[in-house]
């Protein structure tokens, strides 16, 4: 039997043992993290490019919490205190995996290839985050999975395969309306088709001619189109002037942006340029030779084989630079002419200043053009003169003949004088 001593110690110790307060702590397995949305932008790469995939993380879980209670006694009552906490989501890294170089996080500053110590998510929070990324040059066409990895700290991790497509075709530009060959004196207009040949939209679009500007000009010399939607095309028009004869190279340039990717497309074309316009000038009349000191008198027909008018039309003689040709006029004034007009133009050249020989006598035509106002000039058309020294013997002879026949005729007279005397006789 117990004594009543040991009956009250005994009591005392479980008392004071109940004073001291007991907590139990619950708690579920922890909240679940998903990838609710992505985006890859551009839509396509190229090779080369780089670009960024964008993706939505949610803790999905809104329910999870941690409960927490405390209970004191005493040896005059017990009492017990319950607290409830949400659970967040610790996310401790973010990175992207890949199996191949071909799809690579894009290094930058550090070779940093992760997002460390992201933050918490509470339940049913979200987080964007971009993950910038490289198509190498040597990347085949296809579709590849990098995996976007995150690591939760007081959860399970995720790995998530993102979609990135690699794609190789280009925005072109083509011909559609250039023509192979134009007169000097005429400005025409082309036709260009710029076309995206991309499963993806394309922006900032440009259109440019590269042309040497003594020899082409073209108006504008830039065009901006701007955005072209996925296998989008769209036609451009340029006014082209030729300045020069001859055949002329061209390059069409179109610039564009995959992304932030900048990209550049060529064509090269050629068109030729015929050296005498529509506006001719015609020979109509000129000596062969001519004795220095005399005046070669040349006529020209000028005739307007041009669909239309053109105005301020003039015969110039072209100086050679090497001797002053004294030709009368300087300059033979025709003015406006209609579409099949035919006028005439004269000049007096003094042969005192050329030399003996085959001389070379240039004539152009100058004119504006009615829609332009532009001033055109053809080639030099040639005219070949012979001048000839006039013959130091000439005048002597001259006087030795006219000497010789009064004597030549007083002499058959007096012969036949003489016979009609002796007829008479006999």
């Amino acid at each position: 039997m117990i004594s009543a001593k040991k009956t009250i110690a005994m009591s005392f110790a479980v008392a004071s043992l109940l004073l001291f307060a007991t907590a139990a702590v619950s708690a579920a397995d922890g909240p679940a993290v998903m990838i609710t949305d992505y985006k890859v932008e551009p839509e396509a790469l190229m090779p080369g490019d780089t670009g960024t995939i964008t993706v939505t993380i949610q803790n999905m879980d809104t329910q999870s919490s941690e409960t927490e209670t405390t209970t004191t006694t005493t040896t005059s009552y017990t009492s017990s205190t319950t607290t409830t906490s949400t659970v967040n989501a610790e996310i401790e890294s973010i990175r992207l995996s890949s199996r191949s170089k071909d799809i690579e996080w894009l290094r930058e500053g550090f070779q940093r290839s992760e997002y460390y110590n992201v933050g918490a998510l509470g339940p049913g929070e979200s987080i964007t985050i971009s993950l910038p990324i490289k198509a190498a040059t040597h990347t085949s066409e296809g579709t590849y999975f990098p995996e976007v990895c995150i690591e939760v700290e007081n959860g399970e991790n995720v790995r998530f395969p993102v979609s990135v497509k690699v794609e190789s075709s280009s925005v072109e530009i083509l011909e559609k309306d250039v023509p192979s060959e134009i007169s000097i004196s005429e400005s025409k207009e082309i036709v260009m088709v710029v076309a995206n040949n991309r499963p993806n939209s394309v922006s900032g679009v440009n259109v440019l001619v590269k042309a040497k500007s003594e020899e082409l000009e073209f108006m504008p010399e830039r065009i901006f189109i701007g955005d072209l939607a996925a296998y989008e095309k769209r036609e451009v028009n340029f006014t082209l002037t030729p300045l020069s004869a001859g055949n002329k190279d061209i390059s069409f340039e179109v610039e564009y942006k995959n992304g932030e990717n900048l990209h550049h497309s060529e064509l090269k074309s050629s068109v030729f340029v015929r050296s005498s316009a529509d506006l001719r000038l015609i020979l109509v009349d000129a000596p062969r030779s001519v004795l220095k000191g005399e005046v070669a008198k040349i006529d020209f027909d000028v005739a307007n084989g041009m669909p239309k008018d053109v105005k301020a039309v003039s015969v110039v003689p072209v100086s050679n630079g090497e001797w002053e040709v004294r030709i009368l006029p300087s300059e033979y004034f025709i003015g406006d002419m209609e579409a099949g007009d035919v006028f005439s133009a004269s000049f007096d050249v003094d042969s005192s200043e050329l030399s003996a020989g085959d001389n070379r006598i240039a004539f152009k035509l100058a004119f504006r053009d009615i829609d332009t106002d532009r001033i055109y000039e053809t080639a030099g058309y040639e005219v070949h003169i012979e001048v000839k020294e006039p013959q130091k013997d000439a005048l002597p002879a001259m006087s030795m003949s006219c000497i010789a026949f009064p004597a030549i005729l007083l002499s058959v007279i007096a012969v036949m004088w003489v016979r009609v005397k002796q007829r008479r006789k006999g």
